[in-house]
């Protein structure tokens, strides 16, 4: 009987401890604060590669970064406009990261995209999150949630997202054919990763 009650209280000790162990995350500058916005090296992506006529730039503000422009569904009858930049100017690796992490300073209430591609990827294909932006509110995702896509609609048939192998981060924003036009505008005061730091509760 002894020896039972020691193994019912290793048993309860163990998952004590299991239970005092929690999950954080530490944030880790990317772009903006007290790292550079790398504003030189972002490029436009928009459908104008298509024959559209949206705009998009990234420029400095007083927050940090405005990402603005103007989404013209008119010539395609559908519109994106967005601006891309290689991962591979930012000060840590994506592979030792678990998401993202945008300090919202200003939004207009459009829904907004996250886009990363692969090396290797297929022309056309992505991975994203969409989200809606709220004024001085911060927004977390995480990589396990992106979702991939081809050409604008859902991929079923991609492998899930490898993301030491992400190539490219964009920032979008979708017509969604026709529903959303005119003038947008983000502002952002950074961009930092997220990385799970296991903590141990006293």
């Amino acid at each position: 009987m002894a020896a039972f009650r020691r193994v019912v209280a290793a048993a309860a000790l163990a998952v004590t401890s299991v239970l005092a162990e929690t999950q954080q995350f530490a944030t880790v500058p990317l772009l903006g604060g007290s790292v550079d916005w790398h504003f030189s090296n972002w490029r436009a992506v928009t459908d104008q590669v298509r024959g559209g006529v949206s705009t998009a730039k990234l420029e400095p503000c007083a927050a940090g970064a405005r990402f603005t422009g103007n989404l013209d569904p008119s010539i395609l009858k559908a519109g994106f406009a967005g601006m891309e930049l290689d991962v591979k100017v930012l000060p840590a690796t994506f592979s030792d990261l678990d998401g993202l992490n945008l300090a919202i300073s200003d939004a207009d209430g459009h829904e907004y995209t996250l886009l990363v591609k692969t090396k290797g990827g297929k022309i056309g294909s992505s991975y994203q999150v969409r989200f809606v932006p709220k004024k001085q509110s911060p927004f977390e995702t995480f990589f396990k949630d992106f979702v991939a896509f081809y050409r604008g609609r859902p991929d079923a048939s991609a492998a899930p997202l490898d993301k030491s192998q992400i190539e490219t981060l964009a920032i979008q924003i979708a017509s969604n054919f026709t529903q959303t036009s005119g003038p947008f505008q983000l502002e952002l005061q950074s961009i930092a990763g997220l990385k799970s730091e296991a903590v141990t509760l006293v």
